[in-house]
């Protein structure tokens, strides 16, 4: 029996990875399935390639390195609350290899909601790229789970809620046909809290950890860890 059901989960990771990345990673998620067999789609991978090209875009990274090197702290004008201008502290923050993507996938954390890459807002969201010491490949981490700061605790509860179920699926049929911009509410979006909310499930995240090449066609040339 035990062999049937491993063949089964591979059965089904299988069909799985023919969906859409964002469908066939929350399908896992919601039944357990997980990251078994785990396959992206070269496209997919190319896409999350290029958001790496904008790891720690406009963090303050370069501000740390630079106060190491000089104990200067690099401030930026600014305005206060009461609308009075501020000059910095120190000297003007200078532009840096960080205030710009890059041309290759650089290490750090890829914060891709500031872009219009609706793919990867919608799978991966955040993540973490780091560059490989062969220089060769380029590492994506992540954890799949609808935890953060910004969605309903309510969501992995794994108790059933009518009516914000019902909220979710409306917001979703009123979405549909608009184009939109929040790629984490567009209908599809919204279906999927929906059917979290209205199903007795705790879903279960997990780890994703894949070797992109750095340069080229991907044609299958990925590692899943």
């Amino acid at each position: 029996m035990s062999k049937f059901k491993e063949k089964a989960k591979d059965f089904a990771a299988a069909g799985l990875n023919k969906l859409p990345e964002n469908a066939n990673l929350f399908l896992r998620y919601m039944t357990g399935l997980g990251n078994r067999n785990l396959d992206f789609s070269d496209e997919y991978l190319t896409n999350v390639r290029e958001e790496t090209k904008s790891a720690d875009l406009d963090s303050a990274r370069f501000d740390r390195e630079a106060r190491d090197e000089s104990g200067m702290l690099i401030d930026l004008p600014r305005i206060t609350a009461d609308g009075q201008f501020v000059s910095p502290d120190s000297k003007f923050r200078p532009l840096s290899s960080f205030t710009f993507p890059s041309d290759d996938p650089r290490s750090g954390t890829v914060d891709p909601y500031f872009g219009s890459n609706k793919d990867v807002i919608q799978s991966l969201g955040r993540f973490q790229s780091t560059v490989n010491p062969d220089g060769n490949t380029v590492n994506i981490k992540d954890r799949f789970d609808m935890i953060n700061e910004f969605e309903d605790p309510d969501l992995v509860s794994g108790k059933i809620q009518p009516k914000k179920a019902l909220k979710s699926f409306v917001s979703g049929i009123r979405g549909l046909g608009k184009n939109y911009k929040d790629f984490t509410m567009s209908p599809k979006t919204e279906f999927a809290r929906g059917l979290m909310y209205a199903l007795p499930i705790k879903p279960k995240g997990f780890d994703i950890d894949v070797d992109i090449p750095m340069k080229g066609d991907i044609k299958g040339r990925e590692t899943y860890n």
